[in-house]
């Protein structure tokens, strides 16, 4: 009888005590069980029931002061789940894990929503003042085009100014006038501001500096850092013996070959190869693609150097020329028959030969001549850098470098190909900008859609490199007549 009682007492308590609010923990949310009626001790599974008593254990703590049990609150509740995870990330050894642990926890999450509100409010602000200054750029720019379309003109300084907003490339020359005229415009506006009354601002006028206006400002560091040209045919007959050995090394250090062989995949059909020195591009020429090649240096003993490599890599292929001359007779040298018709090329090449010419800017123009429809230039030089620091090396050695191998090699090749009239397809600019690779073609030619990149096919609406943004309609690109044009009133043109 005891028995059965101690039997029934048990079954009640197990009873009674499922009767109890049983905290168990459900994405960190209480959910209340009550268990009665028919339910007892025996028909709950044991490990049910050990889950449970579990997350009882954890939801309840003792408070010392009241003297009795408590449910636990949800902030406790997330920073012991917050701990533990945080330990057993740290415990793991991973930098990546426990930082990873961190940035789940309650705490960060609930610090990083201040946070991201407060990045937004910034990102409004910076985003409000950013479109408002993208605005007065757009509105100034469309004046002076509008200017420009009206009255057939634009300054210099709104030549420039056009450009710069259009986000154009702007080389050496034209920058140092940018930032001159951007000195008087800094003066301009500090005496806009000492005006008080309409009339002084009156009698000031609009911002409308000459080119004349900038002479005391310029900076001509570029002039007077560049070496004039001389004649280095003579010069370069002398080294010829030693010149692979020397250069050898030096482009073997920088990898230059790699580059040298990116120009000779460029070449197809009819190849002329100026200021070809001792022929070091012709090793990763490719016959198949090549119907002729043409070698010009004005260096005698360069050109049989050349000539000995050319015929030991390449003895089979009769189609080449071997032709002593400078770069700024080209025109001359290439003309052939009774008719004075110069024998124009597919492909033109040119490594390291502008920083050595007399008059490089000539030069292209010749090579801009001898272009077949649909022909590239492909140039690899080096000039100047995107850096003023190494500008300023390049500077101070740019006479010892001259007396050592002739060149200058402070030259600004982008501004010489604008000069020449040539559009930029592609250019690249590598150790640290010193080293420039340039495809050029001619302005009536288009550019091939294999020639584009993704940015170009997709997104880019400029497709040339050295786009001028302050030219009209009816001007050319590179054309002296069209500078011109842009920059003078119409009654000086027909004066």
């Amino acid at each position: 009888m005891l028995a059965g009682l101690g039997v029934g007492a048990r079954r009640g308590c197990g009873i009674i005590r499922h009767t109890f609010l049983v905290p168990a923990l459900y994405r960190n949310h209480f959910i209340q069980y009550k268990l009665g009626g028919n339910v007892t001790y025996q028909s709950l599974r044991y490990s049910s029931w050990n889950a449970m008593k579990k997350s009882r254990s954890k939801a309840v703590t003792y408070d010392y002061k009241q003297g009795k049990r408590r449910i636990k609150s949800q902030q406790e509740l997330d920073d012991e789940e917050d701990k533990v995870k945080v330990d057993k990330a740290t415990k793991s050894g991973s930098l990546i894990k426990k930082w990873g642990a961190i940035a789940s926890t309650h705490k960060f999450n609930k610090k990083a929503t201040k946070w991201y509100v407060a990045i937004y409010g910034v990102f409004l602000v910076y985003g409000m003042y950013y479109f408002k200054k993208l605005y007065s750029k757009e509105t100034e720019k469309k004046a002076i085009l509008d200017k420009r379309d009206k009255e057939g003109f634009i300054s210099e300084w709104e030549r420039l100014r056009v450009r710069e907003l259009s986000g154009d490339l702007v080389r050496t020359r034209d920058q140092e006038k940018l930032d001159a005229y951007h000195k008087l415009k800094d003066i301009y506006d500090e005496k806009l501001k000492k005006c008080q009354t309409e009339e002084e601002k009156q009698a000031l006028g609009k911002f409308d500096p000459e080119p004349e206006d900038i002479e005391g400002v310029i900076d001509r560091r570029l002039d007077r850092s560049v070496l004039p040209s001389r004649d280095l045919s003579g010069f370069y007959d002398k080294i010829a013996e030693k010149y692979d050995r020397q250069v050898g090394r030096e482009e073997l250090m920088m990898g230059m070959g790699r580059k040298r062989k990116w120009v000779m995949r460029q070449c197809k059909g009819d190849v002329l190869e100026v200021a070809s020195g001792t022929g070091r591009n012709c090793k990763w020429m490719n016959p198949a693609l090549v119907t002729s090649y043409t070698f010009l240096d004005p260096s005698k003993e360069m050109m049989k150097k050349a000539y000995e490599k050319f015929k030991k890599r390449w003895p089979d292929f009769s189609k080449v020329k071997f032709v002593v001359g400078k770069a700024e007779d080209l025109k001359r040298i290439s003309s052939a028959g009774d008719k004075n018709e110069p024998f124009k090329y597919d492909t033109i090449v040119e490594t390291f030969g502008l920083c050595s010419e007399k008059d490089p800017v000539q030069s292209l123009k010749n090579m801009k001549a001898l272009l077949k429809q649909g022909g590239r230039i492909i140039l690899l030089e080096h000039g100047r850098s995107s850096w003023d620091l190494v500008n300023k090396k390049l500077d101070k050695d740019a006479q010892r470098h001259s007396e050592k191998w002739g060149c200058r090699w402070n030259l600004d090749i982008g501004e010489i190909v604008d000069d020449a009239g040539l559009e930029i397809t592609k250019e690249k600019r590598a150790y640290l900008g010193t080293n420039w690779m340039v495809i050029c073609k001619r302005p009536e030619d288009i550019i091939d859609y294999d020639e584009l990149n993704f940015f170009e096919k997709y997104f880019s609406v400029n497709r040339m490199k050295n786009f001028d943004s302050s030219l009209g309609p009816n001007e050319a690109f590179g054309s002296k007549t069209a500078k011109s044009t842009s920059m003078q009133p119409k009654d000086e043109k027909n004066a």
